[in-house]
């Protein structure tokens, strides 16, 4: 209905402000929602985000090759002490590398430079960047097969074996060989662990 004038009534006013009022407070409702959604979406994109940061991290280590330091020679060091330690006061150990032909001890240090190989070319060591002394030595095999020497020769003078228990020079390279191989795989393990 109109009034004289050509206007609404007041009743019908009323009634078209209370859908306006209506409609309003459905929009509210409805950007509530939108603004619940938006929160969603940018916890989502921050989650993404995480895990792209993830994902490229592992990426990037097996794209780009990691080089050899000191940190990798300290973790060659321990293992091969950890493992090479239990063996060399164990009096069968020094008994039956007495008791080695050349041909055994020459089989043992092919067993260690085929372990070495092995580790260094067909594990992680894949994405590692390739180091050589003289131009043809890799550099993390020479670093293993003289830590592992050393730390079994160390070992065993510490312990009072080289010197007490055997004292011959040829004994005790055959003694330092096979114990050398077993903290090869004791210095190539740790060594694998990041």
């Amino acid at each position: 209905m109109v009034d004289k004038k050509g206007e609404p009534k007041l009743g019908e006013k009323a009634v078209a402000l209370d859908e306006i009022v209506e409609d309003i407070h459905e929009a509210s409702k409805d950007i509530d929602e939108i603004q619940e959604d938006v929160d969603e979406i940018q916890e989502d994109v921050q989650e993404i985000k995480k895990t792209q940061k993830s994902l490229l991290r592992r990426l990037s280590a097996r794209i780009v090759p990691e080089e050899f330091a000191w940190d990798d020679l300290a973790q060659q060091i321990v293992g091969a002490i950890i493992l090479s330690t239990p063996l060399a006061v164990t009096q069968e150990v020094w008994m039956l590398s007495q008791q080695l032909d050349l041909g055994r001890v020459v089989t043992i240090v092919a067993i260690t430079l085929i372990f070495d190989i092995l580790l260094i070319y067909h594990t992680k060591y894949q994405i590692v960047k390739e180091q050589k002394i003289f131009s043809f030595i890799p550099l993390r095999l020479l670093s293993q097969l003289i830590v592992s020497y050393s730390s079994a020769a160390v070992m065993l003078f510490v312990f009072g074996v080289i010197g007490n228990q055997v004292g011959e020079s040829l004994e005790i390279a055959k003694l330092v060989i096979f114990v050398g191989l077993f903290a090869n795989i004791g210095a190539g393990t740790a060594d694998l662990l990041k």
